[in-house]
């Protein structure tokens, strides 16, 4: 871990850049399963967009990708190439996927996971794997190469556009995907902003834990979804680059979600810019006191305007965690065995009835594909029992981000907030890689698609099991805490969320001169 340095004014800079990817039409898109057709059109553009920070010898980049999501071990080679042109330390990096579910694969592992009738990706698809992965670095250097003198502030805004989609049915078990009204949904939205002497921004990165799903399977082409419009009009109000980083969306969707007009995803993502920059319009920027001036008229009137003060610059620190998720208990070799024949006899004969292809790519997804996967790992002899991923902290002034390698559920990220010491913490899961779906331990005996089957999206043999909560709350906890030795962290005990929101930071009580 590296902290801050005590350096002179503007040792604390900041650089960003956005570079558009734009995939040939025709490329298979990932995220629903029953989706048959490759993309025909282009709803809007996808892209990568990167914001690094330096002072002293640390130096962060942080990177949001319109993609469903890249696993290891591809992002271990991404974050390396990264480390390689940019200076930045390894654990320093982070790589956030937007999530989208109309964006082709950005890796080469999550392809063959969601029905597809070959389970290894053609060339076209290859090529464009390899397009984006380019992308990421270049943007990324592109940051790095444009640092300049910066401050942060973080603000905190709240955006009630979500609902937890873990529907309950009459007993209380899940079976759909749909609105659980009285579950937790963390609304907050966490803003980071770099901003020059003059006020203006360098770049704003902006948070939410939300399913990217407002745009509808009749659309049928590449969006962003959300962060998309989301982006743009940040751009256009303060002049600068906007990073957008998902949070813990696991069980979390729009309240419109799969919008087939395709009207919602420029509604929500403006709707979230509007309360981006309303959470950080009001911060200060730059040190700076007031001092008088004024003049006389009829009687003497005292004005007061800022002025920029000598300060030593703001923390600057990351730190990066390996952990091993185990894994729920394997099937047996014969268990599995019996479950990729039954797969392939339920396929074959939808198959001889001419099934239509989205019936055929839901029994692949549930049997045959993941079987065949399953088994050859499980009859090889040294199948998994747990899976690796990276944890991070990292702090920039008062605030930090904390990230997950998954598909983190709401209240995991909620509690790593309420324990965590910093003014404003932005949880960021669907970071430096995506294990799997990582629900609460209380989610797995209701049963429903992320706890029970979610790990077949991901190639796992069998689910995280429901340890994976308290590791992911403790070590992230753990992380951030230890970037903040100065302060007494908040008095919240064991690793479950309360369902308290955080609070936004007190603004500054200024006095008069």
């Amino acid at each position: 871990m590296r902290g801050a340095s005590l350096g002179a004014e503007g040792a604390f800079r900041a650089g960003a850049a956005g570079v558009g990817v734009d995939p040939p039409l025709g490329l298979p898109m990932l995220g629903v399963v029953r989706r048959d057709k490759p993309a025909g059109m282009r709803l809007g553009p996808l892209e990568v967009t990167a914001v690094a920070f330096a002072s002293g010898e640390s130096r962060i980049v942080v990177c949001g990708v319109d993609t469903l999501a890249i696993q290891s071990p591809e992002v271990n080679e991404l974050r390396g190439r990264i480390a390689d042109s940019t200076g930045a330390e390894r654990g320093g990096i982070l790589l956030n996927w937007n999530h989208t579910h109309h964006a082709p694969p950005g890796g080469l592992s999550t392809y063959g996971a969601f029905g597809e009738r070959e389970l290894e990706p053609d060339g076209p698809t290859k090529a464009y794997v390899d397009l984006l992965h380019a992308r990421i670095v270049e943007a990324c250097r592109l940051a790095c190469e444009r640092l300049e003198p910066a401050w942060p502030r973080w603000g905190l805004g709240f955006a009630d556009l979500a609902i937890n989609r873990r529907q309950r049915d009459p007993d209380g078990h899940v079976t759909r995907i749909g609105w659980h009204a009285d579950g937790f949904v963390d609304t907050s939205v966490p803003v980071l902003q770099a901003v020059r002497r003059d006020g203006s921004a360098v770049a704003t990165v902006v948070g939410y834990g939300c399913h990217t799903v407002t745009t509808g399977l009749a659309v049928g082409g590449y969006s962003p979804d959300y962060p998309g419009p989301l982006r743009d009009l940040v751009r256009q109000v303060t002049g600068g680059e906007c990073v957008f980083l998902q949070g813990a969306g696991g069980n979390v969707m729009p309240r419109v979600a799969f919008d087939d007009e395709a009207v919602e995803w420029r509604r929500m993502g403006r709707a979230l810019a509007v309360e981006a920059l309303h959470a950080v319009n009001a911060r200060p920027g730059w040190p700076f006191r007031f001092i008088t001036t004024g003049f006389g008229s009829g009687t003497a009137l005292d004005l007061f305007r800022p002025e920029l003060v000598e300060a030593p610059p703001p923390a600057l620190a990351a730190i990066e965690e390996q952990v091993d998720f185990p894994l729920n208990p394997l099937p047996s070799r014969e268990e599995i065995t019996a479950q990729r024949v039954q797969a392939e006899e339920e396929l074959a004969a939808a198959e001889a009835r001419d099934a239509p292809e989205p019936e055929l790519r839901i029994l692949r997804y549930h049997g045959a594909n993941w079987a065949r996967r399953a088994e050859a790992e499980i009859l090889g002899g040294a199948p998994r029992t747990s899976v690796p991923g990276s944890i991070h902290a990292v702090r920039i002034g008062d605030a930090a981000i904390v990230t997950g390698p998954g598909e983190i559920f709401t209240e995991i990220g909620l509690a790593v907030k309420e324990r965590s010491p910093a003014d404003v913490t932005l949880y960021a899961g669907y970071t430096n890689g995506c294990v799997s779906y990582m629900p609460t331990a209380a989610e797995y005996p209701l049963g429903g698609y992320e706890p029970s089957y979610g790990h077949k999206t991901y190639g796992l043999p069998a689910q995280v099991s429901p340890d994976t909560e308290r590791i992911l709350v403790e070590t992230g906890v753990r992380l951030v805490r230890s970037l903040f030795p100065e302060r007494k962290p908040p008095g919240v005990a064991g690793w479950i969320a309360t369902g308290r929101l955080p609070d936004p930071p007190p603004l500054p009580v200024y006095q008069r001169p």
